[in-house]
This record gives structure tokens, C-alpha cells and sequence, in this order.
């Protein structure tokens, strides 16, 4: 059950400090001291739009009533492990604004990785300065909107079978001035394919979690953030991406690229996955935690 908001009211000191205060001593009982210093941090900037530093500065002033009791409110759902993406409802990518929601993951920095390994390709000879692009499981839209808004002149359309997430990706296109086109498929039906166009790169972050692996994951991941994008069989992990790389086959052009994050446990079979599919050079590359996390593919 959740604690009662009423709970959070400790102090008749209503000033902007002693509300910041009382919000880390709070959190203190869910998350580490640095932890509650970083999200209480979030948190008065998001509701009472105060950096940091304004904040001190501010410190005396009475904050209003109803950015109180949003906060309070916040709390409660972070004392319950709620992420702060989807309390705030904002999230960060490539020094962009997102919108989310639990129909979508929250972007990781492992995926802003995999956009600036893509990116580094522009232009090197390996891709075409305009190149066409797919992104396969958008999500967020987070990986097809950097792209777009890095590339100039690219062609992108990000899939994905929930609906849901397709909207909060079109919202999060339009917020960033971002022309994408959005195609609602289920990759895993191949009768879905005709509806996608040819590309030079495809890119896709698909769920890759097995159910083996619940238990080593965090409470306000497992609780929260959607499961059908995250899990897999665990008598078939590589399930997205050997229809993919199949799909990839049809829609890459001769000089095509295919990129995807990975699974760290099933990198090596994901690599003889895709030779056996046909493609030539095949490259396992691993993340800033030292993690096998991205299969680059290329198409000859």
C-alpha cells in the first residue's frame, strides 16, 4: 500500500530549503544519500523550476501550494520505486527532452552509445551522407529522432507494434522539430514487411532480457517499465533479432549497415547468428562498462 501523503508533512517550515531538506531525508529511506540528493535535485527543478543553484539562492522564499503537493505526491510514488522518468514524465537523450510513460523504456545511456557509433559512420565512406534509416522497436522514439536530428537530409522511419508507444513517439517528434515517419508493425510478421521501405542502415534496441534474468533486476524496472519490451523467451533469446537480421536481408541495400544492442550473454551467438544470415563482417563492440552491448552488421 502506498504511504499517506499526510505522512511527508514533518515541519510547520514551508520555505524552499527546509522543503528540500525534509525531500532528501525522505528518499533517504529507498535510496543511497547521493541517490536522494540527485532526485530531490530533479525534482525541484521539475516542479518549482529551480536549478540547484537558484534553489540556494531561493532558499527563504515560500514555494506555492500546488507545486507542494505535487512534489509530495512525487515522493510517494518514489518511495515505491517508481522511476523518476515516469514521475516527472521527462526523460534525457543526446542532450534532448523526452517525453515518457510506462508503454515506453526509458532511454539509457548504453543507447546514446549505439547513436554515436552510427553517427561516427556518417560521412566516413562507409555510409552515405544521407542515408535512409529504420529504427525497429522505437519506443521513445529516442533512437530515430537523434539520428534525424544529427544527420542532415536522412530519411527516418521508426516501427513499433505498440500503439502506444507510437504515439508518445510522435509527440516526442513533433516537440523536437523532428520529420520522422511512423509505421505501427509487428516485426515479427513477416506480412508486415511490404509496409517498409528500403534503407542503408537499420538500428534496433529490441527486447533482449530473458525471464531467467528477473531476479538480478532492479525493483523500478521490473515493476514498472513495459515488459513487452524488455522480455523474451528464454528457450528462444534471440527471437527479435533473427527475424531482423532476415528483414535485413530484404531491405538493406549493398552497402547496407545493421546495428543493434545487445544481450551481453548471447553476443557470440548472435554474431554466428548473423554470418550464417549472409553477412560478411560482423563486429561485437563493447559499451563504457566494458559490456559486449552493440553487434554492428554490415551487408557486404
Amino acid at each position: 500500500m502506498l504511504p499517506e501523503i499526510s505522512y511527508f508533512i514533518v515541519s510547520m517550515d514551508h520555505t524552499i530549503q527546509a522543503e528540500y531538506k525534509n525531500t532528501v531525508q525522505q528518499l533517504g529511506a529507498a535510496y543511497p544519500p547521493e541517490e536522494a540528493r540527485a532526485i530531490a535535485d530533479r525534482l525541484f527543478e521539475h516542479f518549482f523550476e529551480l536549478s540547484p543553484a537558484r534553489r540556494i539562492l531561493s532558499g527563504n522564499n515560500v514555494p506555492g501550494p500546488e507545486a507542494v503537493l505535487l512534489l509530495q505526491e512525487a515522493k510517494v510514488k518514489l518511495l515505491n520505486h517508481v522511476p523518476i522518468q515516469y514521475v516527472t514524465g521527462v526523460a534525457y537523450f543526446m542532450d534532448m527532452e523526452f517525453s515518457v510513460n510506462p508503454s515506453v523504456l526509458i532511454p539509457r545511456p548504453e543507447t546514446e552509445e549505439l547513436v554515436s557509433l552510427i553517427l561516427s559512420h556518417i560521412g566516413s565512406g562507409d555510409l552515405p551522407q544521407e542515408p535512409a534509416i529504420i529504427d525497429i522497436g522505437t519506443g521513445s522514439g529516442c533512437i530515430a529522432i537523434a539520428l534525424k536530428q544529427n544527420i542532415r537530409g536522412a530519411k527516418v522511419t521508426a516501427v513499433d507494434f505498440s500503439e502506444d508507444a507510437l504515439s508518445v513517439a510522435s509527440i516526442n517528434a513533433a516537440a523536437n522539430h523532428t520529420e520522422i515517419e511512423f509505421i505501427h508493425a509487428d516485426i515479427l510478421d513477416q506480412d508486415s514487411w511490404d509496409a517498409l521501405p528500403g534503407c542503408d542502415v537499420i538500428v534496433s534496441n529490441p527486447p533482449y532480457v530473458t525471464h531467467a534474468e528477473k531476479p538480478l533486476m532492479l525493483a523500478n524496472v521490473l515493476n514498472y517499465e513495459p515488459h513487452t519490451a524488455l522480455f523474451v523467451p528464454d528457450d528462444d533469446p534471440l527471437l527479435f533479432y533473427r527475424a531482423i537480421l532476415r528483414l535485413a536481408k530484404i531491405k538493406l541495400g549493398s552497402k547496407g549497415m545493421l546495428w543493434f544492442e545487445i544481450n551481453e550473454m548471447f553476443g557470440d551467438e548472435l554474431r554466428n547468428l548473423a554470418i550464417g544470415q549472409g553477412f560478411n563482417k560482423v563486429n561485437i563492440i563493447f559499451d563504457f562498462r566494458g559490456k559486449s552491448r552493440f553487434l554492428q552488421c554490415y551487408n557486404y
